[in-house]
């Protein structure tokens, strides 16, 4: 018993230590450095536009049917990946979007 607890201990820690290296902000994002900015709209409720440096890279929309939706785009070169989901609740209409350019990795909330 006790070697499952630890062993689940274990993967707890590890899930969350994956979880710390995605930071999680409203809808705009800047670098350590400063160079890299990523900034997320929803527009009517569907609607998702990524910018990264004020250049719009994705303009798509989550399925109405399903409130997700994985986009991809490219910025200088780079690949830039957007995977967006919807949910209801007490925020209705809240989009979460884990957005990937190149290496760097960021959670918008629009």
């Amino acid at each position: 018993m006790s070697q499952k607890f630890t062993l689940m201990a274990c993967l707890g820690m590890l899930l969350s230590g994956c979880a710390m290296f995605t930071p999680a902000t409203e809808s705009r994002y800047v670098s350590a450095d400063g160079t890299l900015q990523i900034r997320g709209e929803l527009v009517d409720s569907t609607g998702v536009k990524i910018f990264v440096n004020e250049n719009k890279v994705i303009d798509e929309h989550v399925s109405l049917l399903r409130g997700d939706g994985e986009f991809a785009g490219t910025f200088q070169g780079k690949r830039v990946s957007a995977d967006c989901s919807t949910t209801g609740g007490r925020k209705l209409h809240a989009t979460t979007c884990m957005v990937a350019v190149g290496a760097e990795r960021v959670r918008l909330i629009l």
